[in-house]
Formats: C-alpha cells, sequence, structure tokens
C-alpha cells in the first residue's frame, strides 16, 4: 500500500503546477505576430500587382493567385514568411468562409445595378439554381464515367458531391476584364449573379450530395426524400427570405441615422454579419451565404435610397476598400494552398495529375452541356444572348474561393475516406488554379477574336468628340498657366510632348479613319462637325431619347440630394429610365411605367372612410399619407423633370425635326402625369394639403443642412456650433416621419392666411381680402370667364382643375392655385379663358380689393408681376426671348433673386445691364429698336429711352448665362460642338507645323 502511495507520489511531481489564469503561451503569440505580419505583406503585395495590373492590363487575379503558390512552394526556404505562410495553409476552411466570404458576397450584391440584376433574374436563377445542380451531376459523371475512379477512390455520391465543389464559378477575373473592355452591363450581370447566388447554391448540393455519401457509407443518418426536399426549401428559401427581413430593419435603422458615416458603415457590416451567422447556427440552420445575397439584394433595391447622400461615398468607399483586401487575402491563401498541396501531398499519384488536365476540358465541356440545356429558356428570358457571348459564359466560368473551400471542408471531413478527401482537395485547388492563370488570362484575347464588344460608330464619334473637347481643355489650361509668373519659364513645347497631346491628336486621326471605313466616304467627311451625319432618322430618335433618359435621370438625382423628393420615389423614376434606355428605339413611354406602380384608389377610398374610426383609424391615416405622398411625390417630381428635360432638349445639337418628334412624345407623358394629379387634387385635397406640408418641411430641413455644412466649411460657424446646430436639424428630420398630421380642408379664412401670395401681408389687408370673398361651385366644362370680358374676380382653386386657354396653348391649375396673374396686370379685360374640367370649387376674390393693395403694398405687387409672367411667356411666346426655355420653378427663382420691379415715365432713361422684362408702356435702344410690353429685353450696353410709361423687370444677372450655366452642366450647349472643332482643328494645324520645324 506504501508502496504504491510512494509511487503515485512520483508521478504528481511530474505532473506540470496549474498555470495562473493570465498565463499566455509566448509562443503562440509569436505565430500569430507572424500570422498578422504575412497578412500585412499580402496587402502590400496585392498594391504591387495593382500597379502592375495597371501597367500591363494582365489580369489582377492570376497574379495574385501565382504569388500565392509560389509562396507555397517555398516555404520551408523562407524563414520567417513561410512559417507564416505554413500556419495559414493549415487554417480551417470554416473560417475562410466565416470571416471572407460575407464580406464578398454582400459587396458584390450591394454594388449591382438592380434594375438590370432584377431584368436578369430569370436567367440568373436558372444557372444559379437547376444549371448548378445539372452541372454538378456532369461533372460527377465525368469522375466515373471518363476519368474511371473506382468506388475506393470515390463513390457516386461522392462524386457528385466534388461535382457540387467544383459547380461554383468566381469569375472576378473575366468580370473585371469585361468592364474594362466595355462589354454590356446586362452580360456582365448574368456572369456575375450567377456567380452570387450559385456560391450558395453550390454549398446547398455540397450538404445534401455529402449527407447521402454518408448514409451510404453507413457513417450518416439515412436520408428520406421529405428530408431533401425540406432542407432543400429551408436552405434555399428561408435563408434569401431571413436576409429580406433583415435588410428591412437595418433600412429602416439606416434611415434614422443622419450625417453619421461611421454609424451607416458599420451597421452594413454588422448586418452582415449578423445575417450570416443567425441563417447558418442561432435559428433555421439554412444558408447563410445566400442569406447575405439577399440581405445585399435588398440593399442594392432599395437600401441605397436609405443611406443619406452625405454619406453614400463613406461608405462605398469603405466597401470597397474592404471588399479589395479580402479579395486579395483570400486569392493569396488559395494559391498557399495549392503550392503545398503539391509539396506535401501523399495520397495523389502521378495518374491524377493527368486525369487533372483530362478533366479540366471536360469541366469545360460539361459547362457547355448546362448552358446549352438552359438556352431555350435563356433566349426567352432577360436580355438576348448573342453566340460569342455563349461562348464567353462558357469558357468564363472560372473556379476560385468558394470551390476550393468547399473542398478543403471535405478535406477536413474525417468521416469520409482518405483519399477521396485528399482528391477533393487537390482537384479543388488545381481547378481554381489552372481556370484563373489560364481561362482569366487568354479571356481577353477570346473576346477581341470573337469581336463580342460592339463599338458602333456613333461610340467611335461620341469618344473622338470627347478626344477633341480634351485636348482644348488642355490647351485652354495651359493658356491659363502662360500668364502665371510662376511658370514664366516653363518649356512649354515639352509641356505638350508630356501631357501627350500628339498622341492624342493620332488616336483622333486613327478614329477618323475607322469611322470613314466603317460608313463610307461618300456619306461622312472625317472632318465632319456634326457628330450624327451618316447615321439614320431612326437611329438619331434613338439618341435624342437616350439623351432624354439620361438628363432626366440626372435631374431626378439632383432633385433627391437637395430633398426634394423621398427615396423610394427616386428608386422608382430611376428605374423608369433604366427601362426607357434599354428601349430607345420604341417611343417615350414613362409615364405607363410609373403609373403600374401605383394602386388604384378603391384602397386609399377605404382607409379614407376608416380614417376616424377607432383603433384602426390611426392606422389608416397612417397608410394613406405613406400611400399617396409617395404617389405624389412620383408624378410631382416626373412633372418637374419632365419639364426642364421639354426645354432643355431645344438645344441638342442635332435634326430640330427629330428632336421635335421626341418632344411630342415627351409632352404627350407630361399630360398623362398632370391629369392623374388632377385627379389626385379633386379627390384627397385633404391628403394633399399634408402631404405638401411634409414635403416642404423636408425641403426646408435639408436646405438648412446643406447650408450649414457650407458655411462650415467656409470658417462662418465654429465646430461646437456646427454639430449642436446639425444635430437639431437631423433630430427635426426623423420626427418629421413620424409626425401625425392634420387630414381636415381648412376653411378659406385659414386657406387664405396661409397663401404664398399673401404672406407678409398686415392683418387688416387680409381680413378686407378675406370679406370680400365668396364660394362658388362649377360643375365640368363651366367656363369661368371669357377672354375680351371685363374682368371683376380672381379665384382661388380649393378643389377640381381649371384650364387658362389663349391663343397658341394653355395653362392647366389644380388645388391652392390662383387664376390668374394677368388679370390682374391687365387693363380691365380677360386675358384668357378659364373653364372647369371637373366638379370644382372656387373662392371668389374681388378685383378691385387685390389692385388697391399692389398700389399700395410694393412686396405684394412684385410677386403678382413675376407670377403672371408664367402666363405672359407662353401667350406672348414669339417676345419671351430665352424666358420661353426655362423651367418655371427655376425662371421664378431667377426672378425672386435677380431682379427688380421698376416704374418709369416717359421720357426718362433706365439701364438693362443684363437685361430685363416690359409689362407696359414702351421703350427704344440707341438702334431705335422699339420694345412693347410683354416682351423680353436683352442686356444693353447702352441706355434706353421711355417713350411710353413702363413698367418693368430689371435683371441684376443674364438670363441667357443663368440658363447656358445649366445647359453646360448637362452638356447641352448647341454650340458646343462647331466650338470644340473648330478649336481642335486650330491646335491640330499649329502641332503639325511645330512637328514639321521640329523635324
Amino acid at each position: 500500500m506504501a508502496e504504491h502511495e510512494h509511487e503515485f507520489e512520483g508521478h504528481e511531481e511530474e505532473l506540470e503546477a496549474p498555470k495562473d489564469s493570465l498565463w499566455r503561451d509566448e509562443h503562440e503569440m509569436e505565430k500569430s505576430a507572424n500570422i498578422v505580419y504575412f497578412l500585412t505583406l499580402g496587402i502590400v503585395s496585392g498594391l504591387i500587382l495593382r500597379e502592375i495590373n495597371k501597367k500591363t492590363k494582365f489580369p489582377y487575379s492570376p497574379m495574385i493567385l501565382s504569388l500565392g503558390i509560389l509562396l507555397g512552394l517555398l516555404q520551408k526556404s523562407l524563414g520567417y514568411v513561410g512559417e507564416s505562410a505554413s500556419i495559414l495553409s493549415k487554417m480551417h476552411p470554416h473560417l475562410i468562409v466565416f470571416v471572407f466570404v460575407p464580406v464578398l458576397l454582400f459587396e458584390s450584391a450591394f454594388n449591382c445595378d438592380w434594375y438590370t440584376f432584377k431584368y436578369q433574374m430569370v436567367n440568373i436563377l436558372l444557372l444559379a439554381g437547376p444549371g448548378c445542380g445539372w452541372g454538378a451531376i456532369l461533372l460527377g459523371a465525368v469522375f466515373k464515367m471518363v476519368l474511371r475512379y473506382d468506388d475506393h477512390d470515390m463513390t457516386w455520391y461522392q462524386a457528385f458531391t466534388l461535382g457540387s465543389v467544383l459547380s461554383a464559378t468566381d469569375p472576378v477575373a473575366v468580370v473585371a476584364l469585361l468592364k474594362e473592355l466595355g462589354a454590356s452591363l446586362a452580360f456582365n450581370h448574368l456572369i456575375e449573379g450567377e456567380a452570387l447566388l450559385n456560391d450558395g447554391v453550390a454549398m446547398v448540393f455540397f450538404i445534401f450530395f455529402n449527407k447521402f455519401s454518408k448514409a451510404a457509407s453507413g457513417k450518416g443518418e439515412a436520408v428520406t426524400a421529405s428530408q431533401v426536399v425540406l432542407n432543400f426549401v429551408r436552405n434555399s428559401l428561408v435563408g434569401p427570405a431571413l436576409g429580406l427581413i433583415l435588410g428591412i430593419l437595418a433600412a429602416l435603422w439606416t434611415k434614422r441615422i443622419l450625417g453619421d458615416d461611421i454609424e451607416v458603415t458599420w451597421l452594413t457590416f454588422v448586418f452582415t454579419y449578423l445575417t450570416f451567422y443567425w441563417a447558418e447556427f442561432c435559428f433555421f440552420k439554412t444558408s447563410g451565404l445566400l442569406a447575405v445575397v439577399g440581405l445585399g439584394l435588398f440593399w442594392s433595391a432599395f437600401g441605397k435610397t436609405r443611406i443619406r447622400s452625405s454619406v453614400e461615398h463613406s461608405v462605398h468607399t469603405v466597401w470597397g476598400f474592404v471588399q479589395y483586401s479580402c479579395d486579395t487575402l483570400i486569392f493569396l491563401l488559395v494559391g498557399i494552398i495549392v503550392g503545398t498541396q503539391v509539396i506535401e501531398e501523399t495520397f495523389i499519384h502521378k495518374s491524377d495529375y493527368i486525369r487533372m488536365i483530362v478533366f479540366y476540358f471536360f469541366m469545360i465541356l460539361a459547362r457547355f452541356i448546362m448552358i446549352l440545356t438552359f438556352w431555350p429558356f435563356l433566349r426567352c428570358f432577360g436580355y438576348p444572348i448573342s453566340k460569342s457571348e455563349f461562348i464567353v459564359l462558357v469558357y468564363g466560368g472560372l473556379r476560385g474561393a468558394l470551390g476550393l473551400t468547399l473542398s478543403l471542408m471535405v478535406g477536413c471531413d474525417e468521416e469520409l475516406p482518405a483519399r477521396f478527401r485528399h482528391l477533393s482537395v487537390f482537384y479543388g485547388a488545381g481547378m481554381a488554379a489552372i481556370t484563373n492563370l489560364i481561362n482569366g488570362t487568354t479571356c481577353k484575347a477570346l473576346v477581341q477574336y470573337l469581336e463580342m464588344i460592339e463599338n458602333p460608330v456613333v461610340k467611335k464619334k461620341v469618344y473622338k468628340k470627347y478626344l477633341e473637347e480634351l485636348i482644348v481643355n488642355s490647351q485652354d489650361k495651359m493658356r491659363e498657366l502662360e500668364s502665371d509668373q510662376f511658370y514664366s519659364m516653363a518649356d512649354w513645347n515639352k509641356v505638350n510632348q508630356l501631357i501627350g497631346q500628339p498622341k492624342f491628336i493620332e488616336k483622333i486621326e486613327k478614329l477618323e479613319t475607322e469611322i470613314k471605313y466603317m460608313i463610307g466616304s461618300n456619306k461622312v467627311s472625317t472632318n465632319s462637325s456634326n457628330l450624327y451625319e451618316g447615321l439614320t432618322d431612326q437611329e438619331i430618335f434613338g439618341e435624342v431619347r437616350y439623351r432624354i433618359y439620361r438628363i432626366m435621370k440626372g435631374l431626378y438625382y439632383d432633385k433627391f440630394e437637395y430633398g426634394l423628393c423621398e427615396e423610394d420615389t427616386v428608386r422608382l423614376l430611376v428605374e423608369s429610365s433604366d427601362i426607357g434606355l434599354d428601349h430607345t428605339k420604341a417611343i417615350l413611354n414613362i409615364w405607363d411605367q410609373l403609373y403600374k406602380n401605383f394602386l388604384n384608389f378603391s384602397s386609399v377610398n377605404f382607409f379614407f372612410k376608416v380614417k376616424e374610426m377607432p383603433f384602426i383609424g390611426p392606422f389608416a391615416r397612417d397608410y394613406m399619407i405613406k400611400h399617396l405622398g409617395f404617389v405624389y411625390d412620383v408624378t410631382t417630381t416626373f412633372l418637374s423633370c419632365a419639364n426642364e428635360a421639354f426645354h432643355l432638349t431645344e438645344s441638342f445639337p442635332m435634326s430640330k425635326d427629330a428632336v421635335r418628334v421626341v418632344m411630342e412624345e415627351l409632352n404627350k407623358e407630361i399630360e398623362k402625369a398632370e391629369g392623374y394629379l388632377s385627379i389626385l387634387n379633386d379627390t384627397f385635397p385633404e391628403i394633399v394639403r399634408a402631404i405638401q406640408t411634409k414635403r416642404a418641411s423636408h425641403s426646408i430641413l435639408t436646405h438648412q443642412r446643406h447650408y450649414l455644412d457650407d458655411t462650415q466649411q467656409n470658417g462662418l460657424v465654429d465646430d461646437k456650433e456646427y454639430q449642436l446646430l446639425k444635430k437639431e436639424i437631423n433630430t427635426r428630420l426623423v420626427d418629421l416621419e413620424n409626425h401625425q398630421f392634420d387630414m381636415i380642408l381648412p376653411s378659406f379664412h385659414v386657406l387664405a392666411m396661409e397663401f404664398p401670395i399673401f404672406s407678409g401681408l398686415v392683418s387688416t389687408d387680409l381680413d378686407n381680402i378675406i370679406k370680400s370673398a365668396y364660394e362658388k361651385k362649377f360643375g365640368p366644362d363651366e367656363i369661368i370667364y371669357e377672354q375680351g370680358m371685363t374682368c371683376q374676380n380672381i379665384y382661388i382653386v380649393s378643389k377640381g382643375n381649371v384650364v387658362d386657354e389663349f391663343q397658341g396653348g394653355s395653362i392647366k391649375k389644380g388645388l391652392g392655385s390662383l387664376i390668374t396673374y394677368t388679370n390682374l396686370i391687365g387693363d380691365g379685360t380677360c386675358m384668357s379663358t378659364a373653364k372647369t374640367t371637373a366638379d370644382s370649387l372656387l373662392y371668389s376674390l374681388n378685383l378691385k380689393i387685390l389692385k388697391d393693395l399692389m398700389n399700395k403694398n410694393p412686396d405684394f405687387e412684385f410677386k403678382i408681376y413675376i407670377n403672371s409672367v408664367e402666363y405672359l411667356r407662353k401667350m406672348f411666346e414669339n417676345q419671351a426671348g430665352p424666358l420661353a426655355h426655362l423651367e418655371i420653378k427655376r425662371l421664378l427663382d431667377f426672378f425672386r433673386t435677380k431682379s427688380k420691379l421698376r416704374k418709369f415715365t416717359t421720357n426718362q432713361k433706365c439701364d438693362f445691364i443684363f437685361g430685363g422684362y416690359l409689362f407696359r408702356g414702351e421703350l427704344k435702344d440707341i438702334n431705335n429698336k422699339v420694345y412693347s410690353q410683354y416682351t423680353y429685353i436683352p442686356p444693353q450696353d447702352t441706355e434706353c429711352l421711355v417713350t411710353k410709361d413702363c413698367q418693368c423687370l430689371i435683371f441684376e444677372d443674364s438670363v441667357e448665362s443663368f440658363n447656358n450655366q445649366m445647359l453646360k452642366q448637362l452638356d447641352l450647349d448647341p454650340h458646343k460642338d462647331q466650338q470644340i472643332q473648330e478649336r481642335y482643328s486650330q491646335i491640330k494645324r499649329t502641332s503639325m507645323m511645330d512637328k514639321s520645324k521640329h523635324h
């Protein structure tokens, strides 16, 4: 007994003393430092290869993969770095999925063009869903029937498991190449969308076949048909649904964040990983990858507009950096694992290398068969796919990170046979390396050989025009620098060489030759200044429509940036432009595309009736405000942008006949939208009032925020005050989203007090207007007054719509409009004929009281006169000059801020340095040109003589410069093309003369 006790005591002495809870293994710390150091070197290597990519255009992904393979092969001779590479080569594959893959999937889905992706959705789902499964079966068959692996190497189920691993595509290099070469966005999205979805689908098939494989070998539970269906539904449908739900929650949260770049960016990261982990482990045990894809696609479709424009750039910048870092590191890791596999593998035979080469060709054949199987369907849905695109789609199916990760998961599964596990890693690593190194580097040559990228003559002409403009702008900058004393000794001939001007001129000459060859020397001169010469009428119509859609898309974003429309509004309007850009050969059909997204009024009428009921009432009011607010916002934003585009298109440097035809199409779309807005105003005036109140508040708060940002940047407000004011404005914006508006139409007394034209009046004057007012009802098509009759009353529309008709046109006015300002400034007779278009309620105001008020209140008079120009410029369009081409909101803004109302008596002299507008009387300039009433007066260098008592607006800035500023902003200067061509021809001649002198 004692002997045994003594023996036990000896063993006890050999045991290590218990470690302190704060003890850490220093060796493990060094290993961690090695890994961090190695990953940092990996990013630095990626930056170097990125620069090489810029210089050589050699695809980035194959280069970083090659570097990884090299590190894996030489790890034993690289010391410190090699040791780190060896550690990373043993990284558990799940860690790669958990850390890198969610980021890559979300970033790819988040930055896709949702409209194009949605239009290609059926084709993407076909290729990524049943296509991925069919591809897995074909590849499994290749292993068993072509490469002749027996059951000791892999069973049929194991072959299908490996087929699933290798069916996931990762065409990063190909997509980058196609974008660089200018391939269509639709085809890029087809390839990228397939890879995005089949990552998750391949993992679903991998899990299923792996379970079947284990069950067949007796190492797993039996799998029933019901389990297969249930698991497939859970993984393929529940995952994306969970991503959608979490996307909605994240978007609602983001909506409440204003001006905080860090919080919004972190929110996108947090929800990306939470979505993956909750889906994969916590709740439904579904596909975390597909859940992240669902989250990313929701953000692409709806979430981007939830991010305030002030922080959107920061979010995309950070995600771009993270995506680049993860992409670099994951390909580096793949390469290291491939290199390590080559030098350490003991279960792979020499014959397997030959089989792998054979498998590579059969893998391409299997993808060809898979795509060919679904070819009839691919031609029926989405964008048409050409034969050359079909070939690139087959050849561009590279294998990459996820396929190798899945193969490593097989390699780590000890329940599977060792030979099969090593074969999985062998083929996963081999196909990732071969496809990236061969297909990734030769795809460019294939694309060029197939002439897949269309380069039509109009595209070459536009590029030629752009290069000419670039040269002219460079020369302007050079002239500016020549006058600077700090550049007086510069060698300007050398500068011309260094900035590449001779090379640009050579490119332009080459383009001219190509254009002449494509169109034919009998159709167009190489020196033609007309960009559209040599094109058919249909092509010119298409180009006009293309420009309209592009202009309106820019205007929509402009409205959104300045808080003039909501997020959902800009999303729908931009999508309507995207649809139009796909169908420029068809007539404009913008409004019908928008109208499809509106519900009929039956549901709104129901909620309107129950809005006062308990319990349901608050929900009904909230629904009506939100839904009709969206409808109203879309309609009014479209009308505002369409009217502005309508005037801008008059400056297109194209065939005026073609522009006129397309303008008629646009005008019809405007009329449809105006008709719909009239119905909305007639049916729900109470809700329209609440909507307008909310929109006005939102617009002003957004303006306050922009003004605060500008003043802070200019140093007019210190940081403390800036932060306090910014927080206050942001709080008000959030409160506005949840504010409950009254939906009661106010009395005329309240309406008159709030009417913009009456703002600033003293209470006694306003009382006189209200006391003289009375309510008057009109039926449909009833005349209110006729042109030429004595005018005694002015009207405010409380319900319904009124059309003012005059020679040469008409103006339609609805809820809250004053009919009409011209009757207040005229000679006492009506200048138009007004009639209703539906049952209407108008408030009649006494004309004499308003005229007396104009005589004693200059501010009120000024408002009346500037608002009358909307009518006068249409009634006297031939006399309106550039005022006829300005969108009404911009025109009124110009008058309010850049003009003064003045009166002059006969024989007085007056200056019109920037021009003006004559309401009554007569003027004569120095050349004895006479200007009568309702006429635009162009800028004058000398004084004008008043020949009859006059009243006019005198401008403090030029209307032409105001208009040209907008035209230049949208690149619509009608004289720009000719000026650029003349300037370029002169520069070219000078360059040729200098060149001959030099020789």
